[in-house]
């Protein structure tokens, strides 16, 4: 306690030497105060603090009308705040107050009074919190009009500069961003008062205004004066994906430069940066996700963060480093759009069914970081639940938001309900306050709309219970999971297969087979070929990727009366249970995305019986797969044939037992209703079998197959291999047409 005690003291000395006079204040002054400052930064013991301050009182009865006496006592009076709160808070108030009306053309007094307002505790969190933001007295605005008169009276003092800002950039209602960049500008004009603290909040405020390139130049200066470089690289991260055309800037390695940046900037175990890098990932992962982050440090986070997000961006079929760079676009919409305000949030149990625990964005700003922008947004023209005088019936807007995805479309419904900035998810379309003229009107912008409105009587109530079971499974995905799906105008006809047989290096390789659409390919501008670009994903059950495919086909016309095009690409994939995704597109505006899927991927060097999957063609006329230099397997894009085809059925078996016979049984079977099994069906409509000894580590299996005498339908393919002690099986379907 006595080192801190002298600490202190010997800081108070300064200050006193440097007292005179109160016309102008000097630099002495203005350092003086803040080595004070940042000395009461570290002082937690306040017994010494209580002591210094009633020295320092005893020394005010004598020199009441000196100002660096009460901006003494403001400071320390803060610090006793900062640690014990109650009065002290207004003890600060007052001191600097008073220092205020002592020396009018000084700017530290209304600096003092920017520090207590930002500081003490927010009235417009607690009751009748709109009525104080209402006549701006908010904690934010009280602190930006003292600090904005503190620059005023001196553009060139860079404490009261940097606090400015950060006020600014903190203040939730009519942010004083103009004043604060205005006041920067000036203070900055010299290249001499670059210091990093100042460019950094520059730069914050230069990219919450709209100006990403003001604010991009702004970080690299502060990379130039080496202040906190980690910080600097991550606000560079956050600012260049801002940029119009910037996802074609690249490092000399390759990378994205904002990818680079923000990995040069999570080596560092700087606390504050460490907390920025974990709120950027809060609204987007759930608790265990920030617990993992949390156990890391330097190298170990940034091998951490590469995994996180080079998964999201093959799960959404992106290339590198898209996914990471429209997280940044989003943060800025939603800081733009979503923001709440000051006040605390209230919830009514039973009306909101989604309680968010984030402190600075509404629902909307959570879906919105997950999700991106919704495909369809709808504003809904409000009824007349605005103008009540029930507080409790009074709303501020309604919002529908459609998501398009391959799984399944998303509807979320939003009511602001408290306040015009709050919007929360509510559980169905109902409860939001539109008027019923405006739901018919509307009625086909939302899925299911028109069937619920125009339904009769008795089926009214299970559709509307419906319809917030549907809104309930769309909020509980849109805030479960994250993505960024993509969207196309057009939709392309076609079909996706994968299958998963042969071996490139040791490893299974896996063939993507699918067909295009003949007219959307004709439809395309010009003449020449068309580009089809394949895309896909592999990954484990909890979503890591262990695989990926980005492959472009040039395609020539079809020629009339071709009805689809089919095309295969190979990928080698690692042995195990998988979950897929595909993508086809034939330009930015035509495309589709296929619903997830799983694959099994043998293991083709294990030493257990394993089989690959069957591939069915017929020669000549599907797909061909060079199996080697002189063997080549046909696959069909869709397994459609007459009744008088005859198919190949191909499979690879691994890990066979030299020297052992296997059963080999390969039977086809009549897909049928539950009650034309009970009457007798589902037999085998053909069956083929026989004794055979296997090659061991890898033996093709390759079956001619007459499909003669079959009726039209759907049947299932089986193959099935036994001996040794261990029996496998696979199987897949094919349709029989006339």
């Amino acid at each position: 306690m006595r080192v801190r005690l002298v600490g202190l003291a010997v800081s108070l000395l300064v200050a006193l030497v440097a007292a005179p006079s109160a016309r102008a204040q000097s630099p002495q002054q203005r350092d003086a105060l803040t080595r004070l400052r940042d000395s009461l930064t570290y002082a937690r013991d306040t017994v010494a603090l209580r002591t210094l301050e009633s020295r320092e009182i005893d020394h005010a009865r004598t020199r009441r009308d000196d100002p660096m006496v009460h901006l003494r006592l403001g400071l320390i009076a803060l610090r006793l705040a900062d640690q014990l709160g109650g009065r002290h808070w207004d003890d600060a108030y007052s001191e600097f107050e008073w220092a205020a009306e002592l020396a009018p053309t000084w700017p530290w007094p209304w600096f003092g009074i920017g520090l207590t307002a930002s500081a003490a505790p927010d009235r417009a969190e607690g009751f009748a919190g709109g009525l104080y933001a209402m006549i701006g007295a908010d904690r934010h605005r009280m602190a930006g009009t003292a600090f904005a008169k503190a620059v005023s009276l001196d553009p060139s003092f860079t404490d009261g500069l940097v606090e400015f800002a950060i006020t600014a950039r903190d203040t939730r209602i009519d942010a004083p961003l103009g004043g604060a960049l205005a006041a920067l500008r000036v203070g900055m004009a010299s290249p001499v008062s670059w210091t990093g603290e100042l460019l950094l909040e520059r730069g914050r405020l230069e990219r919450l205004a709209g100006s990403p390139d003001s604010a991009v130049l702004a970080f690299r200066r502060a990379l130039q004066v080496g202040f906190r470089s980690s910080m600097a690289w991550l606000e560079l991260a956050r600012t260049l994906p801002l940029l119009p055309g910037e996802p074609t800037t690249r490092t000399l390695g390759g990378e994205r430069e904002f990818s680079a940046a923000y990995f040069a900037g999570a080596g560092g175990d700087d606390h504050e940066v460490v907390t920025m890098y974990r709120r950027d990932l809060e609204p987007i992962v759930d608790d265990t996700v920030l617990v993992a982050f949390d156990s890391l440090s330097g190298p170990a986070r940034v091998t951490w963060l590469r995994e996180f997000w080079h998964n999201r961006d093959a799960l959404d079929l992106r290339p590198a480093g898209a996914r990471l760079g429209e997280h940044y676009r989003r943060w800025q919409v939603a800081l733009k759009q979503f923001r709440l305000p000051p006040f605390r949030r209230r919830y009514r149990f039973g009306l909101e069914i989604f309680r968010s625990t984030d402190q600075e964005l509404d629902d909307r700003g959570i879906v919105y970081l997950r999700q991106g922008e919704p495909a369809r947004r709808i504003v809904w023209a409000p009824d007349r639940r605005r103008n009540t005088t029930d507080a409790l019936e009074r709303t501020y807007g309604s919002e529908t938001w459609l998501y398009r995805r391959p799984d399944g479309d998303l509807v979320l419904h939003f009511l602001a309900r408290e306040d015009q900035a709050d919007f929360r998810a509510v559980p169905s379309i109902f409860d939001l306050d539109i008027a019923q003229t405006e739901l018919e009107v509307r009625s086909r912008e939302v899925p299911g709309l028109t069937r619920l409105l125009f339904a009769g009587e008795y089926t009214r109530d299970m559709l509307r219970q419906e319809e917030q079971v549907r809104s309930r499974r769309s909020l509980a995905i849109a805030t479960q999971s994250d993505g960024w799906e993509r969207q196309y105008d057009v939709a392309l006809p076609g079909r996706v297969q994968w299958y998963a047989v042969g071996s490139r290096d040791g490893l299974p390789l896996v063939h993507m087979v699918y067909a295009v659409d003949a007219e959307a390919l004709r439809a395309q501008p010009g003449t020449g070929p068309v580009s089809v670009a394949l895309r896909g994903g592999f990954f484990t059950r909890t979503g890591q990727a262990v695989a990926s495919l980005d492959t472009v086909q040039l395609v020539r016309r079809p020629v009339a009366g071709v009805r689809q095009v089919a095309l295969r690409a190979e990928v080698v994939v690692p042995p195990g249970d998988h979950k897929v995704r595909v993508g086809v597109q034939i330009s930015p505006r035509t495309g589709s995305i296929f619903p997830g899927d799983s694959l099994r991927v043998p293991a083709v060097l294990g030493d257990s019986l394993e089989l690959s999957a069957l591939l069915i063609g017929q020669p000549t006329r599907g797909l061909s797969w060079a199996v080697t230099e002189a063997d080549t397997a046909w696959l069909d894009p869709v397994p459609v044939y007459s009744a008088n085809d005859t198919v190949t059925v191909y499979a690879e078996t691994y890990g066979a037992q030299l020297g052992t016979e296997y059963q080999v049984r390969i039977t086809v079977t009549r897909q049928r209703s539950g009650l034309a099994k009970l009457l007798g069906g589902g037999r085998d409509a053909i069956a083929l079998s026989e004794r055979t000894p296997l090659d061991g580590e890898r033996s093709r299996l390759r079956r001619a197959l007459a499909l003669g005498g079959l009726e039209a339908g759907n049947y299932i393919l089986e193959l099935v291999v036994e001996g040794g002690g261990s029996r496998t099986s696979r199987r897949r379907g094919l349709t029989i047409r006339d």
